[in-house]
């Protein structure tokens, strides 16, 4: 089962902010092309999710969001690619929610790294028994 929490805005996840870093699987950072301010919240998240999971590899995609909107840009595609490859070689897409561009994507994306993190273990095995009191 996939748990999507989106916290964009919101007050109460700055105040959970960690609780939620630790709890989740997988993230999705997300930026707006027309928005350069939010590009540049990015690097503090990414280094609190870090600090939160305590280790290097955590799942993570870099989405660059409202990609129909070209004609507004103010976040230039280089800097996703950049910001992407300063952080280990982070997938990045750009995508636009309202268009369905590449939504999918990165979703799959995400799901494929968390899966590759956690391999299902394999319920074959005999002997297995549960027992109820």
């Amino acid at each position: 089962m996939l748990e999507i929490l989106d916290t964009a805005g919101t007050e109460q996840f700055t105040a959970m902010r960690d609780l939620y870093m630790k709890n989740g699987q997988g993230f999705i950072l997300v930026f707006s092309i027309i928005a350069l301010a939010t590009f540049e919240e990015l690097t503090e998240l990414h280094r609190q999710i870090l600090r939160v999971k305590d280790t290097g590899t955590v799942p993570i995609v870099l989405v660059g969001n409202k990609c129909d909107l070209e004609d507004d840009r103010k976040v230039p595609r280089e800097l996703g690619i950049e910001l992407s490859k300063k952080w280990g070689g982070t997938p990045f897409y750009e995508t636009s929610a309202r268009a369905r561009i590449r939504v999918d994507d990165v979703f799959y994306d995400l799901v494929r790294m968390i899966n590759s993190q956690n391999p299902i273990k394999d319920r074959s095995k005999k002997n297995k028994r549960c027992t109820v009191l």
